[in-house]
């Protein structure tokens, strides 16, 4: 069965969503840390602004934010070398960052 439900703004992967009824929680599985980490950040380069439309820091974050409240093994740092420009990204690994990078890009993110 497929069910949906609305109306819980704070509720993550690892929550017990149930009757009022019910006290104990079911056991959370953990979630698998990181491994690798790379750092995003805005095209500064003499040919930027050429191909995308999301050019900022700001643009950058707001969408890198979005996919971490959906992608639970994602996680996002604003550092503060970049000034607000750049970013941590960890992930679980090569194909798991290298989608969101393809993925970025095809909504034209300038990275």
């Amino acid at each position: 069965d497929i069910v949906s439900v609305a109306g819980l703004s704070s509720a993550t992967v690892t929550d017990t969503v149930c009757d009022v009824s019910v006290s104990d929680p079911l056991p959370a599985t953990p979630i698998d840390p990181p491994t690798l980490k790379m750092t995003f950040g805005v095209n500064d380069s003499s040919l930027g602004g050429r191909e995308g439309k999301s050019l900022t820091g700001r643009q950058i974050w707001d969408r890198l934010v979005a996919e971490a409240e959906t992608n639970v093994a994602l996680r996002v740092l604003n550092t503060a070398e970049g000034g607000g420009d750049k970013f941590e990204v960890q992930g679980r690994g090569e194909l798991h960052l290298g989608v969101l990078i393809e993925t970025m890009r095809r909504e034209k993110f300038e990275l």
